[in-house]
């Protein structure tokens, strides 16, 4: 009996060090690239971290997006960053993260920072992706999402567990 029980406790063990390992490895494949994309206004690097086929819904727009429109207008968003010289950073907080074999579900609040000058302006809202691994890299297959300027806040961006 002791065998059994000693048995599960490792393979209960064993399958947490691998799920927060591939958690960790979302998070260097996705979000660290997501962040450093919005800093460094690098369109590149974020529609790399977006499958060919990409869904983005920007809930507040009622709007579907699909593959290459979506990219072209992330080329054409960052550029217009770009000219303006916009100042920003990106963050996120996790509110569930789900994943089995080559696909996870992760929902949670974002924060967009702008900087005027000197002064932060914050922007809240709240963010759910499906990601899927494609040739071993983990992206975003479908990213859908919604400012709810009245209902999203600082206090609900400190209650999500923060990316690290």
């Amino acid at each position: 009996m002791k065998k059994i029980l000693l048995g599960a406790m490792l393979v209960m063990c064993c399958s947490n060090t691998f799920a927060q390992s591939e958690q960790d490895k979302i998070n260097k494949d996705v979000w660290y690239n997501f962040m450093q994309a919005y800093q460094d206004l690098n369109a590149s690097l974020f529609n790399y971290i977006h499958t060919d086929d990409v869904l983005r819904i920007p809930i507040d727009q009622n709007q579907i997006l699909v593959g290459r429109v979506y990219k072209d207008s992330n080329l054409n968003m960052f550029n217009l960053w770009n000219e303006r010289k916009i100042k920003q950073r990106i963050q996120f907080g996790f509110t569930n993260r789900i994943q089995k074999g080559d696909w996870a579900y992760e929902t949670g609040i974002y924060r967009l920072t702008r900087y005027n000058g000197y002064t932060p302006e914050h922007h809240y809202g709240k963010f759910n992706v499906t990601l899927k691994k494609v040739n071993g890299t983990w992206k975003i297959y479908m990213d859908a999402d919604t400012s709810e300027k009245a209902t999203v806040s600082e206090s609900d961006f400190l209650k999500a567990k923060a990316l690290q």
